[in-house]
C-alpha cells in the first residue's frame, strides 16, 4: 500500500531523511521552474533551488499538521527567490536578456529559420516576465509554470483570493501587451 503525502511528511518530520529525499525528489523540477521563472536565471536556479531545500529540512519540524507540504515548500522558495532575487533580477533585465539561455529551449530539430523565431520569442517571453512588477510575475508565474490553482497561490503568497485573480488577469493584460508584436508574424 502506498503511503500518503502525509505520511511521508510525518515521516520526514520525525527525522526521516529518506522521506524528505522522496518529497525533495517529487517537488524538485516544479520548484525548479517556479525559481527559473520567477529569476530568468538558469545559472542560479540550482543554488536557489538547494537554498530552498535547506531552509526546508531546517524548517519542517514547525510545519502545521494542517498545512500543505507543497504550498509550504512553494512559500519558502518564493521567500529565497525574492531575497535572492530581486537585485540580480533586474540587473538581468537590463543587460543580460538577449544573450544568455536561450539555448534551452532551442528546438533539436535542424531548421534554423524556426530556430531563431523560437529563441526571439522566448527571449521576448522571458523579458516580459523580467519587467512585470514581482507581485504579478509570482502569481503569473505559480499559475502558468508551476501550474498551482488560485487557492494554493493565495495560500503560498498570503493575499486573498481576488487578489491572486487581479494579479494573474493584470500579468496576462501586460504579458500580451508586450507579445503583441509577435503574435502579428
Amino acid at each position: 500500500m502506498a503511503e500518503t503525502e502525509a505520511e511521508i511528511v510525518q515521516r520526514a518530520k520525525q527525522g526521516d531523511h529518506a522521506a524528505f529525499s522522496l518529497l525533495f525528489e517529487r517537488y524538485r523540477r516544479p520548484v525548479l521552474g517556479f525559481l527559473f521563472g520567477m529569476t530568468g536565471r538558469r545559472d542560479s536556479t540550482e543554488d536557489l533551488l538547494q537554498e530552498t531545500v535547506s531552509r526546508a529540512f531546517a524548517l519542517l519540524p514547525k510545519l502545521r499538521e494542517e498545512s500543505k507540504f507543497s504550498t509550504w515548500l512553494f512559500g519558502i522558495a518564493r521567500n529565497v527567490a525574492r531575497e535572492k532575487g530581486r537585485k540580480t533580477l533586474r540587473d538581468y533585465a537590463a543587460t543580460d536578456i538577449e544573450t544568455s539561455g536561450t539555448d534551452m529551449f532551442s528546438d533539436p530539430r535542424p531548421d534554423p529559420e524556426t530556430d531563431a523565431i523560437r529563441q526571439q520569442l522566448y527571449r521576448a517571453i522571458r523579458k516580459g516576465f523580467a519587467v512585470l512588477d514581482e507581485d504579478r510575475r509570482t502569481a503569473l508565474v505559480l499559475r502558468v509554470l508551476a501550474e498551482k490553482r488560485y487557492q494554493e497561490i493565495a495560500a503560498i503568497t498570503g493575499w486573498s483570493l481576488a487578489r491572486v485573480k487581479i494579479e494573474i488577469h493584470r500579468a496576462r493584460i501586460e504579458m500580451r501587451k508586450m507579445m503583441e508584436p509577435y503574435l502579428r508574424m
